[in-house]
């Protein structure tokens, strides 16, 4: 609900920067690649991922993205946690663009996501039964900056901060005569928060101006 509110808030600037006629780079489109680094996670273990997005500009100071995204971390060679999340993001400029190399920008979102955590038994050839999985919801914030490389191309960097809400998975890791193992512990019904740091680079490229 704070991330709405905040979006709500941006509507404002990005009306006041309108000029006569259309937003300067407003209804541009653009398609991109990216990858994407999730830090500070459960446990202390980092993950990296893959994904795609689109962008559709709404006017001289404000941009929409849609992304998609799949990370993957190992949990100390004991067990793997997947996470999938869709979204999207609202990217605001606080300075003018003009002709500028690189233009930073604040952005805040929503996404839903899906994770897994599986555990590796040594001892047990098919391990899927004892892995946990749960479906949530996120919220995002954070900084990023876009690099144009030419008219129609540009590099982008972000650091964003998510925070999902739903029931909890919990695990650790455990030494029994020796052998270190990645124990789940029951799933709470109970919606916890989680959160964790994301740093995404992405390529993008313009392919249409759609009004």
């Amino acid at each position: 609900m704070r991330t709405v509110l905040i979006l709500f808030l941006f509507i404002p600037f990005a009306a006041h920067s309108q000029e006569s006629g259309k937003f300067e780079g407003s209804g541009t489109l653009q398609v991109g690649l990216r990858t994407t680094s999730s830090l500070f996670g459960d446990a202390g273990y980092s993950g990296f991922g893959t994904g795609g997005q689109f962008r559709l500009r709404l006017g001289k100071r404000l941009n929409t993205e849609w992304f998609a995204d799949y990370i993957l971390t190992d949990i100390g060679g004991l067990g793997r946690r997947a996470d999938g999340h869709i979204g999207w993001s609202v990217m605001f400029y606080p300075f003018s663009t003009g002709e500028k190399k690189i233009t930073p920008y604040f952005l805040a979102g929503h996404c839903f996501d899906y994770t897994r955590v599986t555990p590796f038994n040594t001892l047990v050839k098919d391990n899927s039964g004892q892995s946990q999985q749960r479906w949530s919801s996120a919220t995002q914030m954070g900084l990023g900056a876009h690099w144009h490389i030419t008219e129609k191309f540009d590099i982008s960097f972000s650091a964003q901060y998510m925070i999902h809400l739903g029931k909890d998975l919990h695990y650790h890791i455990e030494e029994v005569n020796g052998i270190k193992e990645l124990q789940m512990a029951p799933p709470h019904d109970d919606a916890t928060l989680e959160g964790h740091l994301l740093l995404t680079a992405s390529l993008n490229i313009r392919i249409a101006d759609l009004w």
